[in-house]
């Protein structure tokens, strides 16, 4: 048999999910850091968690923590996700690692959507390329979210959300069963791109500082309590609200890095997390969040 045939055979294998090729990293947990993490923030609504080994120097160090944090979070999906359900996904530079990386073990019919308007954070994926590169691993459906994630003021934005094509992607996104979305820390990394990519002026970004943001999920930044904040950028932004995150039955947060305890330990206090997966790195500094940081209802 010929090479080219082996090829072909394969490819069609491959689309008929006869064959399947995979890396199989290692994925061991940390339940004893699980179950204290759980202990600590259940009381807001934190149904499970999930830490995986990550580094904390050398090199790769926030490469090894993407890649473990985003298999245990397709490594979720495989064992909780069900046919008819609809499933939610926001762009991050996390979410793009767990998609990037996915593979599953079934088939799920399940429809694919975006929370937020187009945004692409890494150059290689789009929130468009997102629902659909999952949407095909998973075997499921995808529905693309036509609108830009900022618009250039308010008005626009404004005039945009009135449109049906984006009242449906809105009212589409609401009735998602799971979504999974990555968190930024305000003015770095994931979260200082979207400002790059937003256009934010630095009154924008002065009137964050001010009010106290400190992360940032979808787009929307919110203050140490986990509270969307009235700002002049998240008045241009098409996404869901967080307070319509809440709505949404199994929010599946994913995380890696130190860094981010405290925007993770605001998104927490403020409900908006059900179920959380994060690198060891950052299991152990939310556990070391001091109490005074901690909001105060």
């Amino acid at each position: 048999m010929t090479r080219s045939n082996v090829s072909r055979m394969l490819t069609a294998a491959r689309e008929q999910y006869i064959v399947k090729f995979e890396i199989a990293y290692p994925l061991n947990r940390d339940p004893a850091l699980e179950q204290r993490l759980l202990a600590r923030f259940s009381e807001e609504g934190l149904s499970e968690v999930i830490v995986v080994p990550g580094r904390e120097t050398g090199v790769g160090t926030a490469s090894h923590g993407l890649l473990a944090v985003g298999q245990a979070g397709c490594d979720w999906l495989d064992k909780n996700l069900q046919d008819g359900q609809t499933l939610g996904l926001c762009w991050g530079s996390t979410v793009e690692a767990m998609v990037d990386s996915a593979h599953f073990n079934r088939r799920v019919d399940v429809e694919v959507v975006q929370l937020a308007g187009e945004l692409s954070i890494d150059s290689r994926f789009s929130g468009h390329d997102l629902v659909r590169n999952l949407a095909e691993k998973l075997g499921g459906r995808y529905r693309y979210f036509n609108a830009p994630a900022t618009t250039q003021d308010e008005a626009a934005a404004a005039a945009l959300v009135q449109t049906e094509q984006v009242a449906n992607a809105l009212a589409l996104a609401r009735t998602s069963d799971v979504a999974v979305l990555g968190i930024g820390e305000y003015g770095k990394d994931s979260s200082n791109l979207f400002l790059q990519r937003a256009g934010a002026s630095e009154d924008e970004v002065q009137e964050a500082v001010h009010l106290g943001a400190v992360g940032q999920i979808s787009g929307r930044f919110y203050d140490r309590s986990g509270k969307q904040l009235d700002l002049s950028i998240n008045r241009r932004i098409i996404s869901l609200d967080l307070d319509d995150l809440k709505g949404i039955n199994t929010v599946v947060a994913v995380a890696s890095g130190s860094t981010k305890a405290e925007a993770v330990s605001a998104a927490i206090r403020g409900g908006l997390v059900d179920v959380l997966i994060v690198d060891s790195a950052l299991g152990s500094a939310l556990e070391a969040v001091p109490f005074e940081l901690r909001p105060v209802a």
